[in-house]
């Protein structure tokens, strides 16, 4: 099964649909993610069998939460998850790739270049320090809660929100008890399904 395949069937699976543009460009980074992550570690060789589901319609899923904003910027984005799959879906949208690692920065680049996404661009993190002008940041993947909120307020502007994407509810509620007693904070219980079984995710939407 080629990759626009395995989408496809996890997109419908979930009962979302996208337009063929899109899953064209969804597909094209996919092959990039599978190419580049036999030379560079972008997402963990556990998961490679699951791409389709666990990384690309998680972060489509991901995507489909967030309002309409001028600004977002996804804090270790790693391989580009959730923001080159929220870049493609919302092309209007400007999104700021940021990581930290030389060679992920060198791919990321390459992703906003051969998929031609002219409103993404990517921030260097160990090189540039923070701007504070997005409306949303997103995570996934990334941190505990209360080291998001940290390093995340360095790039909301005032009253700029968090959308931190996460898995079990249980978990997560650990997470939040570490946070400030004064943290203002939403939580949505949502599911990634694939063949056979429902996976828990849990959205923290936290207002700085």
């Amino acid at each position: 099964m080629n990759s626009r395949e395995a989408i496809s069937r996890a997109l419908a699976l979930n009962n979302v649909s996208i337009d063929p543009e899109a899953l064209d460009r969804i597909t094209a980074y996919a092959d990039y993610l599978l190419e580049w992550n036999e030379r560079i570690n972008l997402i963990s060789r556990a998961s490679l069998e699951n791409v389709a589901s666990h990384h690309i319609v998680d972060s489509v899923l991901a995507a489909r939460l967030l309002p309409a904003v001028s600004r977002i910027t996804d804090l270790g984005t790693g391989g580009g998850l959730p923001g080159i799959i929220i870049s493609i879906l919302a092309p209007e949208t400007e999104v700021i790739l940021c990581d930290t690692k030389a060679k992920k920065i060198n791919f990321l680049n390459t992703c906003v270049r051969d998929l031609n996404l002219p409103h993404t661009r990517v921030h260097d993190a160990a090189q540039t320090a923070p701007e504070k002008t997005s409306e949303i940041l997103v995570c996934r993947a990334f941190a505990t809660l209360d080291k998001i909120l940290r390093e995340g307020k360095k790039y909301l502007r005032p009253g700029g929100r968090i959308y931190a994407f996460k898995g079990r509810m249980a978990t997560v509620q650990e997470e939040l008890k570490a946070l400030p007693k004064k943290t203002r904070y939403e939580t949505l219980a949502y599911s990634l399904e694939t063949p056979g079984e429902s996976h828990e995710r849990t959205l923290v939407i936290i207002t700085t």
